[in-house]
């Protein structure tokens, strides 16, 4: 009899641990993709910001009289240009992130721009646009950001 109960009990931990390891391996799994797919969503939302601004540099006036729009239109130039060139070297997530912000901070100074010489803005950047919605509630915890900007095709 005891040596039934002393087998049971072993086949019990080994049923257990197993379920166990796999339960681990599983968790390791999920937790790699899901940080796959933020970085891949942080690449393509940089690239897209960025290809926005570029686009929107392109109509962009050559020069303007007033000082502080050519100050405004010179740094949102300087911010495409640093974001074009992380862009060829960025790996992590928060790289693409920091590039995305440039881009939407380039957006930002064209609005200045525009607004300087009496013309309707244009594209603005999801706002905050460098930091993340706070949660008020524990019952928004199961609710998954949502991706919005040029990239998604939803509006921000």
């Amino acid at each position: 009899m005891k040596d039934a109960i002393e087998t049971s009990a072993i086949a019990f931990i080994t049923i257990v641990a197993i379920v166990l390891i796999f339960a681990a391996v599983l968790g390791l799994r999920s937790a790699v993709e899901t940080r796959r797919r933020r970085k891949t969503r942080a690449k393509t939302d940089a690239e897209a910001w960025t290809e926005l601004l570029g686009n929107q540099l392109h109509i962009a006036p050559a020069s303007v009289g007033d000082t502080e729009a050519a100050a405004a239109l010179d740094r949102a130039r300087k911010l495409h240009h640093g974001a074009v060139e992380k862009l060829k070297t960025a790996k992590k997530t928060k790289q693409f992130e920091r590039i995305r912000t440039y881009a939407l901070a380039g957006l930002h100074n064209l609005n200045i721009v525009r607004r300087r010489l009496g013309k309707a803005p244009g594209p603005q950047g999801p706002i905050p646009f460098n930091a993340a919605a706070p949660k008020t509630s524990k019952r928004d915890d199961n609710i998954r950001d949502i991706a919005t900007g040029p990239s998604t095709g939803l509006p921000f």
